[in-house]
């Protein structure tokens, strides 16, 4: 095997010289080797009591990078400073921290910080036959404040199911029950945290709700925001995913604006211009560059739309980082 700080330092040189880098989950470990107590199934990555000190490359994330994966990290001591999507996030004791796929995440130094987490793929949680219609509603009121401080008996209810997935790890044999064991332990975490959330936010879970005007609203929203992570750096117009959805414009900008109290419009735009900064911030790439990554015909007209939405040129949102 290749000597994985060889290999991390050129990776680095490289994200710091241009664009933002994305990794997959498997990308992910082919940097970060797995510890003795990690476990490893079909796409999702479970691992406990992980030492900062000891555990964590402190340069794996030195530079901003794109994870496309699903991740949940329990702080269980010290606190971490983190940058998601350009929002700094203070994950301290007993936090749950939500990492959504696409988002751009950057660490800053960290010593003294035990953490639990569990990273998988969208298709793993197929997979294991998770509802991801409930789960995406769920996770989705979170995007824009992804951590919550968890009570003593919400924290000690996680802990028992790393625990017990930690057990059938041990206890792990090659055939058909000790796989199915294993996997319904990983689905009652990820049905306990999406409990947790669903305290935190009013979110229908009754037979009747679910069949429920608004809750179809909810389904529309959530199909939309799935094209939209997909095309939003290629496709801004809201004719564009109203035909993916079989949608008229007007019945999905409604539909959107009822569920979420924004247009369709205004969510396009914020994607789009997030993306915009994380890449005057974080890369070396020229505007014309990025211009051209985001589909603008060119530099003028992305500049124009940028100092729309922001009130700054590029250039000028550049200098000021």
């Amino acid at each position: 095997m290749r000597n994985i700080g060889y290999i991390w330092g050129k990776q680095a040189k490289k994200m710091n010289e241009k664009e933002i880098q994305s990794f997959s989950l498997s990308r992910l470990l082919e940097y970060h080797e797995l510890r003795p107590g990690d476990l490893y199934y079909d796409g999702c990555l479970i691992a406990s009591r992980v030492d900062s000190h000891c555990d964590i490359r402190s340069d794996l994330f030195r530079y901003p990078i794109r994870i496309n994966a699903l991740a949940l990290v329990f702080c269980s001591k010290g606190s971490i400073t983190l940058t998601s999507n350009l929002t700094h996030r203070q994950l301290s004791e007993h936090t749950l921290y939500i990492h959504f796929p696409g988002s751009i995440l950057q660490v800053d130094p960290i010593e003294g910080v035990e953490l639990y987490a569990v990273i998988c793929e969208e298709e793993f949680i197929r997979r294991i036959n998770v509802d991801l219609k409930l789960l995406s509603r769920l996770f989705l009121r979170l995007e824009r404040q992804p951590l919550l401080q968890l009570d003593d008996e919400q924290w000690q209810e996680i802990m028992r199911s790393f625990d017990e997935i930690s057990h059938e790890r041990d206890l792990y044999r090659d055939d058909a029950y000790s796989i199915e064991i294993l996997r319904s332990a990983i689905r009652m975490l990820i049905y306990k945290v999406s409990r947790i959330i669903d305290r935190y936010s009013e979110c229908p879970h009754t037979e009747q709700d679910v069949h429920s005007p608004r809750n179809r609203q909810e389904e529309y929203f959530q199909r939309f925001m799935n094209v939209l992570t997909q095309h939003y750096t290629q496709e801004r117009s809201v004719g564009f995913y109203a035909s993916q959805l079989n949608l008229t414009p007007k019945y999905l900008s409604t539909l959107i604006r009822q569920t979420t109290g924004r247009t369709a419009s205004e969510w396009i735009d914020d994607y789009v211009i997030l993306e915009a900064k994380n890449l005057l911030k974080y890369s070396t790439m020229s505007i014309q560059e990025i211009s051209y990554s985001l589909n603008f015909p060119n530099q003028s007209f992305f500049g124009k739309y940028f100092k729309t939405h922001t009130g700054q040129t590029p250039s000028e949102y550049r200098i000021s980082r």
